[in-house]
């Protein structure tokens, strides 16, 4: 965790110094170390600096004596209203912003390199895998859950062990302009862009805006920096074609299939050979940069989108001077984290839980995962909404519907606002698949009880709002009593 004097906080933040030294013990600002910074009275340390944050429903300035009660040597406000007396206080307008000024002040201390990711879908499969291929390497330290905002990447960052080698940051975004504070914050040797995709663009309106926001990476990238995309991405070639990338910017770029190009760019990673099984799939593939290497990728993973995830990380691990034997066992030990791919059986019936989010394109990787673990027995899909669609939500709906009748899916259990827009889709490629439309889940699931077999396999996939992974719960439920003499 990150230790400061008083007198850096000062620096970093700015702002109006109050009460001091008050009971501190010290005469000078640089005497008074902090043992690390916390933005929560309920995890807060002795010697900890408080940073009072605010949000829609809380203000962390009426925490103030509650913080320092705890153990809080010194605070930073917005207000002087509820701060307790002989206490040292830091005055600042903004405390978020506070914050982000010490991780960014604390990044610049460090010695360790950034890598950092973002795109429409994948981010956090993609962090995950690039982490664990430095894992064997080097001293890894990355984000956590889905803390990918500002305050996430700066709690993240300001919990680095100074001897970290390389953190893995995710970025995520909602709007334009995010990015761009995200990245000044963490000032990348590395960026992965995954792809540019549909997601949020009822906020943005085009996927040229969405590939605006996701290129705002770039602003903190430091000089020189190396820049990793899929090539396979129509829009973020177009970029590199019109010139969208500073020029001082090395391109590497991923390739799950073998493509003729007319330059060989700064780096690659090419997927010569692709076998899944199962759960299990292991790719030969080649990298570099100057020279190319041969190793061989073995994942845990369900869904073939998880190569090109691979083959980014092995791009930073070589790039990072990793030994090629050292990545290919640090991709081997990937966990898929949270409501991710997870292959669960209940009673006699699997279910892949991918119920964490849902977009499009992950929609349509979802179908084709299911559709393949279930070889010849039946596979059905319990699906509710993408949302943050906007305008493009009932033909994207329409096309998953469409791509499910097209991979020969046995059924789908549809619920939200666009089910008759899946139904229309998949009727218009098969006039027989079978579409069932439900107001709520526990309606889905009484239907999936009377529909499944042993030995079937469903997949869970919505927006996480949707919550269906509550549906192996009330499943089982439902088994149970149906077994009871």
């Amino acid at each position: 965790m990150a230790k400061f004097t008083l007198a850096e906080i000062l620096d970093a933040v700015g702002g109006e110094l109050k009460q001091f030294p008050g009971k501190s013990g010290v005469s000078d600002i640089s005497e008074l170390e902090l043992t690390g910074i916390s933005t929560d009275t309920r995890t807060i340390e002795e010697g900890n600096l408080f940073i009072a944050l605010i949000g829609e429903s809380f203000d962390g300035n009426k925490y103030a004596v509650a913080a320092v009660n705890d153990g809080a040597a010194a605070l930073v406000l917005s207000t002087m209203e509820h701060a307790p007396e002989d206490v040292p206080v830091i005055l600042v307008p903004d405390t978020k912003i506070a914050l982000e000024k010490i991780a960014e002040y604390y990044r610049k201390r460090l010695a360790c390199k950034v890598v950092a990711v973002t795109g429409s879908v994948g981010k956090t499969s993609t962090r995950e895998m690039i982490a664990s291929a430095l894992s064997r390497g080097l001293k890894v330290h990355a984000t956590k859950n889905n803390n990918n905002n500002e305050i996430g990447l700066s709690q993240t960052i300001l919990a680095a062990p100074e001897d970290t080698d390389v953190i893995v940051l995710e970025m995520g975004m909602r709007l334009r302009g995010e990015i761009s504070e995200l990245t000044n914050i963490a000032h990348p040797d590395i960026a992965v862009i995954t792809n540019i995709g549909v997601a949020h663009i009822e906020r943005l309106g085009s996927r040229e805006e969405i590939l605006k926001a996701k290129l705002e990476i770039l602003e903190g990238l430091s000089e020189g920096g190396l820049l990793i995309l899929p090539y396979a991405d129509e829009y973020l070639k177009k970029a590199v074609a019109e010139g969208m990338i500073r020029e001082d910017v090395k391109i590497a770029y991923t390739f799950t299939e073998k493509t003729l190009l007319e330059k060989r760019p700064y780096g690659m990673a090419v997927a010569e050979s692709i076998d899944i099984e199962g759960d299990r799939i292991c790719c030969h593939a080649k990298a570099g940069f100057d020279e190319m290497v041969s190793v061989i990728l073995k994942l845990s993973a369900v869904g073939i989108h998880h190569v090109g995830n691979a083959l980014a990380g092995l791009l930073c691990g070589l790039y990072l001077g990793i030994a090629p034997d050292r990545i290919e066992e640090g991709i081997a030990s990937f966990v898929q984290i949270g409501h991710r791919e997870r292959l669960v059986k209940v009673d006699h019936v699997f279910f892949l839980d991918d119920s964490y989010n849902a977009g499009p394109e992950s929609m349509m990787s979802a179908f084709a995962s299911i559709r393949r673990l279930a070889g010849e027995k039946k596979a059905y899909a319990c699906i509710g909404d993408m949302l943050e669609l906007g305008p493009v939500s009932s033909e994207k709906h329409f096309e998953i519907g469409a791509k499910a009748a097209e991979l020969h899916l046995n059924g789908l259990l549809v619920i939200g606002d666009f089910k008759e827009d899946v139904r229309a889709g998949a009727n218009s490629v098969d006039p027989d698949i079978p579409v069932f439309g439900f107001e709520d889940k526990d309606h889905m699931t009484e239907k999936l009880a009377e529909i499944v077999e042993d030995g079937d396999y469903v997949l869970l996939k919505a927006s996480h709002a949707f919550e269906m992974y509550t549906i192996l719960e009330s499943y089982g439920s439902i088994v149970r009593e149906g077994k009871e003499p």
